[in-house]
C-alpha cells in the first residue's frame, strides 16, 4: 500500500493564476486591517522579483478589465503603501472631504446707557426787570421710526456622511455640440465631485460600466458616455448608496430640443449627490 503525503507549497510555488488570487486576498486584508509589518511579510512570501509593481500590474488589469471596485481600490490602496501609482490609478484614492467644523458666535454685550447728571439751577437776581415776554411757539413731536427687524437667515442642513446618493438633476440638453452625450456628475454632501465612482449604464440591447475621475479637467466626478437615439437607457450609481430608481434616459423624442439642426441628437446631463431626493 502506498499512502502519499503532498509536499507543503509555498505561495512562491503557485502559478501565476493562483498568485494573482493570492495577491488579491493580501491587498483585501491590508485595506481592512492597515497592518502594514504583515502586509509585507505575506507579500515576501510570493518571491516577486518587484513586489511593487507586481501590485500595480494587477491594479490596471483589473481596471481595464472592469472588476469589482471593492477589490480595484484595495490594490490602489496597497500600491500607494508601497510607493507606486499610475494615472489609470490615481482617480481610487479619493480623499475623504473633512466635516466642517462649526464655529460658535458670542453673542455682543449690550452696552450700559449712561445716566444724566441733573444741573443745578442759577437763581435770577430779584434787582434785574422782569423782560416783556415773547410767545414761543411749542415745537412739534416728530414721532421716532419703528426698527424694522431683520430676518435671521434659514440655514440649509447639511446632509449626514453616510446619506445615500440621489438624483439632484436630469435634464436635456440642447446643444449642438457632442450630439447625443449622457454626462454625468457625482458629488458628494458638500457638492465636491467624487473620483472612482462606478457607474452602470443599461439599455435593452446591452449593458457598459464607467468610472468617474478619469477626465478631472472638467470634474473629478465626471464620466460620459455615448448614446443611440431611440434607444432608452437606465443609468445605475452602482458603487455607492442609492434612494429612490435609476433614471432612465430617452433621446429619440422629436419635441425634446425642435430648434436643434436635422441629424444632430440632444445631449443629457444627470447629477448625483449624496443627500438628493431624501426627505
Amino acid at each position: 500500500m502506498i499512502d502519499p503525503h503532498p509536499l507543503p507549497v509555498r505561495p512562491a510555488d503557485l502559478n501565476a493564476q493562483d498568485k494573482e488570487v493570492y495577491l488579491r486576498l493580501i491587498a483585501a486584508a491590508h485595506f481592512h486591517d492597515r497592518d502594514e509589518a504583515r502586509t509585507r511579510a505575506r507579500l515576501a512570501a510570493l518571491a516577486y522579483p518587484d513586489p511593487a509593481q507586481a501590485v500595480v500590474d494587477l491594479a490596471e488589469k483589473y481596471i481595464d478589465q472592469e472588476q469589482d471596485i471593492r477589490d480595484i481600490r484595495a490594490l490602489v490602496t496597497l500600491a500607494d503603501l508601497l510607493g507606486q501609482t499610475s494615472g489609470k490609478m490615481i482617480v481610487f484614492l479619493a480623499t475623504p472631504t473633512p466635516v466642517p467644523t462649526l464655529t460658535p458666535t458670542l453673542a455682543s454685550t449690550p452696552t450700559p446707557r449712561p445716566t444724566p447728571t441733573p444741573t443745578p439751577l442759577t437763581p435770577i437776581p430779584t434787582s434785574t426787570p422782569t423782560p416783556t415776554r415773547t410767545p414761543t411757539r411749542t415745537p412739534t413731536a416728530v414721532p421716532s421710526p419703528t426698527p424694522t427687524r431683520t430676518a435671521t437667515p434659514t440655514r440649509t442642513p447639511t446632509p449626514d456622511p453616510d446619506a445615500p446618493f440621489g438624483v439632484a438633476q436630469s435634464v436635456p440638453l440642447c446643444d449642438n455640440t457632442n450630439g447625443g452625450l449622457l454626462r454625468i456628475y457625482i458629488r458628494d454632501r458638500l457638492g465636491v465631485g467624487v473620483p472612482g465612482a462606478e457607474i452602470a449604464i443599461n439599455w435593452p440591447g446591452g449593458t457598459d460600466k464607467l468610472f468617474t475621475g478619469f477626465k478631472p479637467e472638467i470634474d473629478p466626478g465626471y464620466a460620459d458616455f455615448q448614446m443611440k437615439s431611440g434607444e432608452t437607457y437606465q443609468i445605475e450609481l452602482v458603487s455607492e448608496g442609492t434612494a429612490g430608481s435609476p433614471p432612465e434616459v430617452n433621446i429619440g423624442r422629436a419635441d425634446l430640443c425642435p430648434n436643434l439642426p436635422a441629424g444632430i441628437d440632444p445631449s443629457w446631463q444627470i447629477v448625483f449627490q449624496q443627500g438628493a431626493g431624501g426627505p
